[in-house]
């Protein structure tokens, strides 16, 4: 058990755990990353080998992410998390060619990776150990709520951003960032039955924490069936918000509104707690069935050209998206011990991985 137990306040560390949720999505450099390398004159080749690199080493590092946070801790995580996502914006501010736009992708990646996971992880036990579990998925709403909409709310400061110009608004991101590593410093590392681990045990430990999980996976279907569904649902959600933005901008008659229009797509999934709370009285096959039936017939009216339709499906497939996924997370951390928790959700995380690799293509046949 950590020292500071007995100093534990559940209210603080809400507020530490809001603060970061916003700053993790309050980004106006980073939404409008791809438009600020344009404007530096980089090729749309260019800008899709360092979009390909960031995704190689999400890929790459999902996993190990989640282990440093089973055995190292849920704190010093999400504070090496903010670090790169600092350490990415300075360097993009700082950098002269594509070397160091890949290399700041690259750790704004390992950044994701880290908070991947860990932010779920250390928000369900903070609320177990305060007596408060029966309230995880509302707060949990709450955070995705807030990140939605202050990522929205960076998207809409998009013109802003570029008469600032790139180099200021990556180090505006940097200091965000700053931000946000403050908030993970005052996070209070949850009780956890876990030994302490030293350099000499770390690799037996990351060992053990593996063989762990894969044992859990083996022996529990329903998590298993729980992972897939909600990744199969995420993927095709995901995808058809994605196609949708071209559709959309197809279907704008007047370019002002464009971009509150692409920035009103992405409201749906701050809605999700409107919905969650019913889903969950469900049994998850029923709330799966459905939610997927509803992101089907979505995809099937993105078809359409008429504005209202278009901006409707992808708002109601955002919603459906995130409420799913808010139960799965509530339903998965309550299967899932806490040795292995961070672990097992960035499992969760790669399967969705899986799943976007085949859909991606076939969506964009589905789509032309």
């Amino acid at each position: 058990m950590p020292k500071n137990h007995k100093q534990f306040s559940i209210s603080r560390q809400k507020r530490a755990l809001l603060v970061l949720e916003w700053s993790v999505g309050f980004r106006p450099a980073g939404s409008v990353w791809v438009l600020l390398l344009a404007l530096r004159g980089f090729s749309l080749v260019q800008i899709g080998m360092a979009e390909a690199v960031f995704h190689v080493v999400s890929l790459c590092c999902e996993l190990p992410s989640g282990l440093l946070a089973d055995v190292l801790g849920r704190k010093r995580t999400l504070i090496a998390s903010q670090a790169m996502f600092m350490l990415s914006a300075l360097l993009m501010a700082a950098s002269r060619g594509m070397d160091g736009v890949c290399l700041s992708l690259a750790f704004s990646a390992l950044g994701y990776n880290l908070e991947s996971g860990t932010r779920e992880a250390i928000t369900y036990e903070s609320m177990v150990q305060a007596g408060q579990g029966a309230d995880y998925l509302r707060f949990s709403s709450l955070q995705n709520g807030i990140y939605r909409f202050s990522s929205s709310g960076a998207m809409l400061l998009a013109g802003a951003t570029v008469l600032l110009g790139w180099r200021m608004a990556y180090l505006l991101d940097a200091g965000i960032a700053l931000v946000g590593l403050a908030a993970a410093w005052t996070v209070t590392e949850p009780a956890r039955d876990v030994p302490a681990i030293t350099l000499r045990t770390l690799p037996a430990a990351l060992a053990e924490t593996v063989r762990g999980a894969w044992a859990l996976l083996r022996s529990d279907g329903v998590a298993v069936r729980i992972m897939v569904c909600n990744a199969l649902v995420g993927a095709c959600a995901t995808l058809t918000g994605f196609y949708l933005q071209e559709k959309v901008e197809a279907a704008v008659t007047v370019p002002a509104l464009l971009g509150p229009a692409l920035v009103a797509l992405e409201l749906g999934g701050g809605m999700a707690g409107l919905l969650t709370g019913r889903l969950d009285r469900l049994s998850y096959p029923k709330a799966a069935a459905l939610t997927g039936a509803g992101v089907g017939l979505c995809a099937l009216a993105a078809r359409g050209t008429g504005l209202p339709v278009l901006m409707l499906s992808g708002l109601l497939a955002g919603l459906l998206d995130d409420s799913i996924q808010l139960v799965s997370d509530k339903r998965l951390n309550e299967r899932f011990p806490s040795a292995r928790r961070a672990t097992l959700i960035s499992v969760s995380s790669m399967i969705f991985s899986v799943f976007m690799i085949p859909l991606a293509p076939l969506f964009g046949w589905w789509f032309t």
